[in-house]
């Protein structure tokens, strides 16, 4: 038994096939199939069902899971403490974004990374909030990039910029000669949300209920794109985070409002507190976002 062989095995639990495994382990599909065939007569014990249709861990297996799951954990904090240790980053660090922030701020978390530890390799995986802190604290990620806080008692927090809310209206809609909108003005509008599990959504929704604004909240897409295309189209308003207007300000059919008073996310890093790499990759992540102008800025 080795690491390798416990990596193949979570990979199986986590994607529930072995193409995708062998892919995420960058191994052949039949190596890996052999690896767990041999794990599993090593421990005397079926670990996986295999299934023309699916791959599902054995109700034996799902325990032993957990305990390679902690030891790789376990391995790469302590790899990860032997760089921090001597001044260096990892070789490797997987870093988890949620959609509303990946596409903004990705760019200058990368070059600021890459200028500040060029032998340091940034692996980024893109999901929704919930995802994001539970690999984070079971430590499939070194870090991830929320908009919400979390009360994962494992998670360290570090706000990095808030980020504000516009109201995005259609240049045809009848708002959109105002300087700025007070909540009451959307009363009865569509509001228009990405679909459930975006924490973008839940803002909008908190901001109208805050403020008593009895807006129809309508979940219908997967990205910021496709709603302000449903915007132009008069199908709604939306709420859209400063973050994406200022990625692309001359959007032809479209005009950006400020809100008052104005609902605001704050972005931040969160880390396991159990990691010694983690205030330091906190850190580095808030140096990247403050060379910024502000979280909106260019």
């Amino acid at each position: 038994m080795n690491f390798r062989d416990l990596e193949y095995l979570v990979a199986v639990a986590d994607l529930g096939h072995f193409g995708q495994a062998a892919a995420r382990c960058n191994v052949s599909q039949s190596a890996l199939s052999l690896q767990l065939q041999k794990l599993e007569a090593e421990l005397g014990v079926q670990l996986i069902e295999r299934t023309s249709r699916r791959v599902v861990v054995s109700p034996v297996g799902r325990p032993l899971v957990e305990r390679a799951r902690s030891i790789l954990q376990s391995r790469q904090e302590l790899l990860d403490d032997a760089a921090v240790e001597v001044g260096r980053m990892p070789a490797t660090i997987t870093l988890g974004l949620i959609p509303t922030i990946a596409p903004y701020l990705l760019g200058p978390i990368l070059r600021s990374m890459k200028l500040a530890y060029p032998g340091t390799a940034l692996r980024i995986v893109e999901d929704i909030t919930q995802n994001l802190v539970q690999e984070t604290a079971r430590g499939g990620l070194d870090a991830s990039i929320i908009a919400t806080d979390t009360s994962d008692s494992l998670i360290a927090e570090t706000a990095l910029c808030d980020d504000e809310l516009l109201l995005a209206v259609a240049r045809k809609h009848p708002l959109a000669k105002q300087s700025s909108v007070a909540p009451q003005q959307i009363e009865n509008e569509t509001m228009l949300l990405l679909k459930d599990g975006h924490c973008l959504s839940e803002q909008a929704v908190g901001f109208c209920t805050a403020n008593n604004v009895a807006a129809t909240a309508v979940s219908v897409a997967a990205s910021i794109d496709t709603l302000k295309a449903m915007v132009c189209a008069g199908m709604g308003v939306i709420l859209i985070p400063r973050l994406a207007v200022d990625a692309s300000p001359r959007d032809k059919c479209l005009v950006f409002l400020p809100l008052k008073p104005a609902p605001t996310r704050t972005i931040r890093v969160i880390t396991r507190k159990t990691s010694r790499l983690g205030p330091l990759l906190a850190a580095a992540l808030k140096v990247a976002i403050n060379n910024r102008a502000e979280c909106g800025g260019k």
